[in-house]
């Protein structure tokens, strides 16, 4: 067995696994690394990570919302497209002397379609440990229909033209 050791400016000792970072990821650290501070961020840093899955009938939508408290926080629903906004705000007095700037502050945006219609007086909203939970009803017309099959062509026999 070999161990594979990757010193990377002393950050981690140990790589164990390499994900190939993008363009802009690198861009980004190279910034962060010249100037200690970059207003600019990868868009990830202002748009919130969410999963959306179906549970017990219900459509819940997650989203991480770090830092964020339920009073800075609008979420919509227009139609099928769902919105959260939220904005956090800095929390560094001016006086203060800054000698490392990793955590962003500012505004959060994101939209996403659902994936069929919900009904308006169904959806629950908790917010915990900086996770947003939403939980949609599904409307009856996006709900599965069972369909009555009503009878059998006995063999050789043909069905009547209207």
């Amino acid at each position: 067995m070999s161990l594979i050791i990757r010193r990377n400016g002393g950050e981690r000792a140990l790589v164990p696994l390499f994900s190939a970072p993008s363009v802009l990821e690198e861009f980004d650290a190279l910034a962060r690394k010249t100037w200690d501070y970059w207003p600019f961020s990868t868009i990830e840093n202002v748009m919130p990570t969410i999963d959306v899955y179906e549970e017990k009938g219900e459509l819940v939508v997650k989203a991480e919302l770090p830092g964020i408290s339920k009073e800075d926080l609008d979420v919509t629903l227009e139609g099928d497209k769902l919105t959260i906004k939220a904005e956090k705000q800095e929390e560094i007095a001016e006086e203060t002397t800054l000698h490392k700037r990793e955590r962003y502050y500012g505004q959060y945006f994101r939209s996403v379609t659902l994936p069929y219609p919900v009904l308006e007086n169904g959806i629950s909203a908790t917010m915990e440990n900086g996770v947003l939970e939403l939980r949609f009803t599904k409307a009856e017309e996006a709900r599965a229909k069972k369909i009555e099959i009503k009878g059998q062509l006995t063999k050789g026999k043909k069905r009547a033209k209207k």
